[in-house]
């Protein structure tokens, strides 16, 4: 597994003490753990922030406050601003995935997540300190996100690039996947029944109409307590049948 510096995460004069508390939560939901806030216009014990973090007050308590940005990112390597505008100025636009792609390929960088206020954004000087720009794409017409809204985004492929986490999965409970034995039972039930009830009509129909109806069963992902219904509900309509 891949492993970096945790990026840190950098917000300029925050104006609304709920999403400074969304930021903490969203911070918490991925596993990142440092918050620097840059003369910030709510304190970061406020009430409504601590209540939105919902548990995650911890970060906020920890968050160190500067009064200038310059102060808050001179210890980090790269710096990526997090904005909806393309400034005129020039400027390596990412991806939230590609941004986090590039710091997993420098695992030495020590990399500042930057986000701005939330009236008016970062500012050019704000943008101009800063190695590149990462763009969300959106809707042109309606592209601006929150603070929380934004950073959960770079935290998800931030976190999907660390855990590497399987793509998909059968969640089957206290049960386990039938083996084919198994499943090769039902079938042979499953046929004689057929049989027996002249499902097929007529002869020269069976050949297809049976591979087809096995392909069903054996592209399924069923369980052994699937397969074990499935019977029961073939016993139950024979009986039901010879009554």
């Amino acid at each position: 597994m891949s492993t970096i510096n945790l990026p840190v995460i950098i917000l300029v004069e925050t104006q609304l003490p709920e999403n400074l508390g969304s930021v903490a939560r969203a911070m918490a939901n991925f596993g990142l753990i440092e918050l620097r806030l840059v003369n910030p216009k709510v304190d970061k014990k406020d009430p409504k922030a601590v209540a939105m973090a919902v548990g995650a007050d911890a970060i906020l308590e920890k968050a160190v406050v500067f009064s200038a940005l310059s102060e808050a990112i001179s210890d980090l390597t790269h710096v990526f601003a997090t904005t909806a505008a393309i400034r005129q100025m020039v400027k390596r636009c990412y991806t939230p995935k590609t941004c986090v792609s590039l710091c997993f390929q420098n695992p030495s960088w020590k990399v500042g997540l930057l986000f701005g206020p939330e009236r008016t954004g970062l500012s050019n000087e704000d943008i101009s300190l800063c190695y590149g720009v990462v763009h969300i794409p959106v809707q042109s017409d309606f592209s601006s996100l929150n603070l929380g809204q934004a950073l959960v985004i770079l935290a998800y492929e931030y976190y999907l690039e660390k855990t590497k986490p399987i793509e998909q999965f059968l969640q089957i409970g206290e049960t386990i996947p039938a083996p084919l034995e198994q499943v090769q039972y039902f079938l042979s039930n499953l046929e004689e029944k057929l049989d027996q009830t002249h499902f097929w009509r007529a002869d020269y129909k069976k050949p297809i109409m049976w591979r087809n109806l096995k392909n069903i069963f054996t592209r399924m992902d069923l369980t052994q307590q699937e397969v074990r219904t499935l019977n029961g509900v073939l016993d139950f309509l024979s009986k039901k049948r010879e009554l």
